[in-house]
């Protein structure tokens, strides 16, 4: 197929003010669910503790939201290659890793800090809070070997096989943290939007897998 070039300048820097605005409002929206659709934790808190948990809720979301977005500047659109070229498509998604990173430790620092920095107990009515865990791990471990890989002694074929299938892994488990963590998604908005999220993330991954496996 032969390469389209980008747009003109103009058309490509209102395309690009689109996108961005489109994909903020999204971010921001996800960050409201704590306030607009309280989960029974909340009523509990009051004060300083009920900030952080709040906090601690909102930053999760915002990490779950960029994890979710992650597959698309990888995906090889023509059309937002043609927006943003693929080097920074690609510059997006390493800076996004970083940020999702940070978010994730800060999401998992308010909500032990509402609890007045007593971790739950390993039981099992805890599971989903032990999902997180693992989940937050998995986000550790991937933004490890991105850094280090050459100290690790990993090839990029090795760290690329590595990435491709981690990444569904820690959206799926994700997508159970967060469905049985907070009564917030249990019906609604926020649970329709969250599967229809879920769902548009891991169609991409198979777009990928199916374009490497046919060389389409």
């Amino acid at each position: 197929m032969k390469k389209l070039p980008p747009f003109k300048k103009s058309t490509r820097i209102l395309l690009q003010g689109v996108v961005l605005g489109g994909g903020i409002l999204l971010i921001v929206a996800a960050a409201t669910i704590p306030f607009l659709f309280e989960s029974s934790s909340l009523y509990y808190k009051l004060g300083v503790d009920g900030i952080m948990l709040r906090s601690g809720k909102m930053l999760g979301l915002l990490a779950a939201m960029l994890i979710l977005f992650q597959v698309i500047p990888v995906s090889r659109f023509v059309v937002l290659e043609r927006i943003f070229s693929l080097k920074h498509l690609y510059s997006f998604h390493k800076t996004s890793g970083k940020i999702i990173l940070g978010l994730g430790l800060l999401h998992l620092f308010f909500i032990v800090a509402a609890e007045n920095f007593t971790f739950f107990p390993l039981e099992k009515r805890y599971w989903p809070e032990l999902v997180g865990v693992v989940v937050l791990l998995l986000v550790v471990g991937v933004g490890g070997m991105s850094v280090w890989q050459s100290r690790l002694g990993l090839s990029w074929n090795s760290w690329q096989r590595l990435h491709r299938w981690m990444t569904p892994l820690i959206e799926t488990l994700l997508l159970v943290h967060i469905l049985f963590v907070s009564e917030s998604f249990d019906s609604g908005i926020p649970r329709v939007a969250l599967f229809s999220a879920s769902g548009g993330a891991m169609l991409l991954f198979l777009r990928i897998y199916y374009r490497r496996i046919f060389n389409k």
